[in-house]
């Protein structure tokens, strides 16, 4: 980082649009979810019922997913995981057009469906923090994000632990990302003692992360 570059700055070049970069992991989160939760939707019916719908947002009909997912959740059709995934699709298709609120009824039903599904949890947690961070409602999008590293982070940083192989494995794969999204928004909020202690706590445990450890040696670089 220059000299003379303020953590204001920082976050002025590097957290806007951070929300956006929600939506690419929750989009992506998604995805993978019909692939490797497909067979814990064990009836088969609701699953040919979700099929249609999660096609269209494979080919990029939007608007005839939602309105398929919207048709499906209105007629009480799916219940449980299978009503948890496309709630989840739908919130993402609803933040993309720009209706936060509607994105967060969908987030929230997808969370209430998932059971202990963590990567369906992951993905409605962290679309509900996108929405909050686009309503600047930054203290709930900190405690989600709290939630959400709590929840799914597994790893300890012990290196020894790590090079035995016997360190904890995340339960999925987007804590780091969720960690730098709470530095920034511990920024914003102005409480710049938290801020620091999260991007430290992105070096102590992913330092291996390429991407994630960089971004928080700049940052602490720029306090």
């Amino acid at each position: 980082m220059a000299e003379n570059v303020t953590t204001k700055d920082f976050f002025a070049e590097h957290g806007v649009k951070i929300a956006g970069v929600f939506l690419v992991v929750v989009v992506a989160i998604a995805v993978t979810v019909h692939f490797v939760e497909s067979r814990k939707v064990t009836d088969s019916a609701q699953a040919e019922l979700i099929g249609k719908g999660i096609n269209y947002t494979y080919t990029g009909k939007n608007d005839s997913a939602l309105s398929e997912f919207e048709s499906l959740i209105q007629g009480n059709k799916v219940s449980g995981l299978a009503l948890a995934k496309i709630a989840l699709l739908a919130g993402n298709i609803k933040y993309q057009n720009g209706d936060m609120d509607g994105a967060a009824v969908m987030y929230q039903k997808s969370l209430d469906n998932a059971g202990s599904t963590a990567l369906i949890r992951a993905g409605a947690m962290h679309g509900r923090a996108a929405v909050s961070m686009e309503k600047k409602d930054y203290a709930a999008a900190a405690k989600l994000l709290e939630g959400f590293v709590d929840e799914f982070g597994e790893r300890t940083g012990d290196l020894e632990d790590r090079y035995t192989k016997e360190e904890p494995a995340d339960l999925v794969p987007t804590v780091p990302d969720a960690l730098w999204k709470l530095t920034l928004v511990y920024t914003e909020m102005g409480a710049k003692d938290k801020a620091k202690a999260s991007a430290e706590k992105i070096l102590t445990i992913y330092g291996d992360n390429a991407l994630y450890s960089d971004k928080a040696k700049k940052f602490l670089a720029a306090l």
